[in-house]
C-alpha cells in the first residue's frame, strides 16, 4: 500500500511538473497580494461598521482555514518533502502553488462582490453589498 502511495505521488508530480509555469509560487504571491489589496479596499469602504468588520475578518480567517484544509486533502503533509526528494529541488511544490492560485482567484471573485454591489439579480436585496 505504501508503495502504491509513493507511485501515485511520483506519477502526479511528473504529470504536474510538465505543465507548470516555471515560477508558480511567485505567481501565487502576486495573486495573494491582489486578494489582500481587495480586502483592504473592502475594510476601507466599511470602516465605520465595526460589526461588519468583525464578521468580515472572521470570514477571511475561516476562508484561509478552508483553503488550508482543502490543500491538505489534496497534498499529504509530506508532499513537499517527497517533491524535493524526487526532483532534487529545494523549492515549494509548484503544483501546490498552482492550486493555491486557482483557489485564491475564486476568493477574489467573491471579494469583488463587496465592491460591485453584490451578485447580479440580487441588487434589490437589502444587504451590505448594496451599500
Amino acid at each position: 500500500m505504501k508503495y502504491l502511495f509513493f507511485l501515485f505521488i511520483a506519477l502526479t508530480l511528473y504529470s504536474c511538473d510538465e505543465n507548470q509555469p516555471k515560477d508558480a509560487c511567485s505567481e501565487f504571491d502576486a495573486v495573494d497580494l491582489e486578494m489582500l489589496n481587495l480586502i483592504d479596499q473592502i475594510k476601507t469602504k466599511h470602516a465605520g461598521n465595526k460589526k461588519f468588520l468583525s464578521s468580515f475578518n472572521m470570514e477571511q480567517v475561516y476562508w484561509v482555514q478552508y483553503r488550508d484544509h482543502h490543500l491538505k486533502s489534496i497534498y499529504p503533509e509530506d508532499w513537499n518533502r517527497h517533491y524535493r526528494e524526487l526532483h532534487s529541488k529545494e523549492v515549494f511544490n509548484p503544483c501546490k502553488c498552482k492550486e493555491m492560485i486557482r483557489f485564491t482567484k475564486s476568493r477574489i471573485e467573491e471579494l469583488e462582490l463587496w465592491l460591485t454591489n453584490g451578485p447580479k439579480g440580487q441588487e434589490e436585496c437589502p444587504s451590505l453589498w448594496s451599500e
